[in-house]
């Protein structure tokens, strides 16, 4: 059977599997030919890791065997062990071809040193958002390794990004993605990181990129009429934890009856507003 990393196909349950995919990330470095771009393209990459993690964590890849799904069929688990095991071909891929090349050429490696420390600060703390959706291991057989070219990196990110399109599609969770995406950005509640996050997901991930946008330009309520109950914006339940930061929200032409009663704005922790 096919190998790859020392894990053999078929061979590892699917938490491991998916622990592995998203572990791969970890080893690639750039090679100096990327330049100073070589900061949007590992800010790139990372989004996509964010993404696989944030997936993993929607459906309780680690816990649950049927990923959400009580009527999910072996053939669809299977399916989605094999995608998973596909992004990590995507990778043995590239480091076979970043090992063609001679000493001929210039085999320099962009290091974190090389980073602004805004992109160095940002992506670190990516990479701790994904870390801490997956359980740590050691079963990858690996060493670090270059990509040298841009077309190796458009190559790799774009077949990742097919790949985790394709595990969506059959285990879809937008809602539990969309609550994890909205914790994100608001972790990345800096507004010059929220825009470095917003281009660079471009193309690998449109919810994270949607969120960064949101959170940048804040709501806008127009022309808002409530005759009873109503609720607008943001609502986190009170054993949310953490912190929530955007722009100011834009509020025009909204009337509540007079025994209407309604929430337009954002409500975080304590106690509940409908509690009365």
């Amino acid at each position: 059977m096919a190998e790859v990393f020392g894990i053999v196909a078929g061979a590892v349950g699917l938490a491991a599997a998916f622990t592995a995919s998203v572990d791969c990330f970890e080893y690639v470095q750039f090679g100096r030919h990327f330049g100073r771009d070589y900061q949007t393209d590992l800010l790139a990459l990372n989004c996509s890791r964010l993404r696989l993690s944030r997936w993993g964590q929607a459906v309780d890849i680690l816990n649950d065997p049927k990923l959400g799904r009580p009527d999910a069929t072996p053939e669809q688990i299977q399916t989605v062990k094999d995608t998973l095991y596909q992004i990590l071909v995507l990778f043995a891929d590239s480091a076979k071809i970043s090992q063609q090349y001679t000493t001929g050429e210039d085999l320099s490696v962009l290091s974190s040193d090389s980073m602004d420390s805004t992109f160095l600060a940002l992506n670190n703390k990516m990479r701790e958002l994904a870390i801490k959706r997956q359980k740590r291991s050691n079963i990858l057989k690996i060493t670090q390794w270059t990509l040298y070219h841009r077309s190796e990196f458009k190559n790799l990110i774009e077949g990742i990004s097919a790949l985790i399109d394709n595990i969506e599609k059959i285990f879809p969770a937008p809602q539990a993605q969309a609550t994890l995406v909205r914790q994100e950005a608001t972790e990345l509640h800096d507004r010059g990181d929220l825009k470095l996050v917003h281009s660079a997901a471009e193309g690998v991930d449109s919810l994270l990129q949607n969120a960064a946008k949101e959170v940048l330009s804040g709501h806008r309520y127009l022309n808002v009429l409530i005759k009873g109950r109503g609720q607008s914006g943001d609502v986190f339940s009170s054993d949310w934890h953490g912190s929530a930061v955007g722009a100011s929200h834009l509020y025009n032409g909204v009337v509540v009856d007079a025994d209407g009663k309604a929430l337009i704005g954002n409500q975080y922790g304590g106690k509940g507003f409908w509690d009365d």
